[in-house]
């Protein structure tokens, strides 16, 4: 029994190939069939690419640095709680 080759590609093919389908009014099963895609990794792809957030929050940043001096006389402690238990604490000694 001959092998079928395999198809690498890349994550834009796959959006593409995403839209594709959408916009085909094919059932995924159909337009796989008439691609040469597995149904699994058409579903794979699709999900890992719907899953992607579409912009990345910004955050928010304090400015610190009149908190901090070079002179060894001042002593400060900082703590930030990053959240999920995560806590940043800085000293200087």
């Amino acid at each position: 029994m001959k092998r079928a080759t395999r198809s690498h590609r890349s994550e834009a093919d796959w959006q593409s190939l995403i839209q594709l389908q959408g916009e085909s009014g094919l059932s995924v099963r159909a337009f796989c069939k008439r691609h040469n895609i597995g149904d699994q990794s058409f579903y794979c792809w699709r999900k890992r690419l719907t899953a992607l957030p579409a912009e990345v929050p910004a955050i928010d940043l304090v400015d610190i640095t009149s908190m901090v001096s070079a002179l060894p006389s001042r002593h400060w402690h900082i703590e930030l709680d990053l959240g999920d238990g995560i806590k940043l604490n800085l000293r200087q000694v």
